[in-house]
């Protein structure tokens, strides 16, 4: 995010003044993309890809997580695409396109 984007709305401004928006923590980065780029409904691409990861490396250290135990498995459940398995096929599969519901917009 730019230097403008991290210094707006009134966290913003005490972000600015404390030099947030120059060297921002990561914490703060993490909140204030979810907010300016997704209403703050959900993480935006930097706080997803570090939640993924600690769900993928929870898994990978686990000595009883599916991919310790039969590593070579494989989702068999029905794909868009013969051969893959998406997050989006397994929403399709629950019947669940929206996981957060309907979310009421303010005026």
């Amino acid at each position: 995010m730019t230097r403008d984007e991290i210094s707006t709305g009134p966290d913003g401004e005490v972000a600015a003044k404390h030099k947030f928006d120059i060297e921002t923590p990561l914490w703060y980065y993490i909140l204030k993309e979810a907010k300016i780029k997704n209403q703050g409904q959900r993480l935006g691409q930097v706080g997803s890809r570090i939640l993924a990861e600690v769900f993928v490396g929870l898994l990978e250290e686990d000595s009883n997580s599916f991919l310790a135990t039969d590593p070579d498995w494989r989702p068999t459940l029905p794909a868009e695409n013969p051969g893959t398995f998406t997050i989006v096929d397994l929403l399709k599969f629950v019947g669940e396109i929206n996981p957060i519901g309907d979310v009421k917009q303010e005026s």
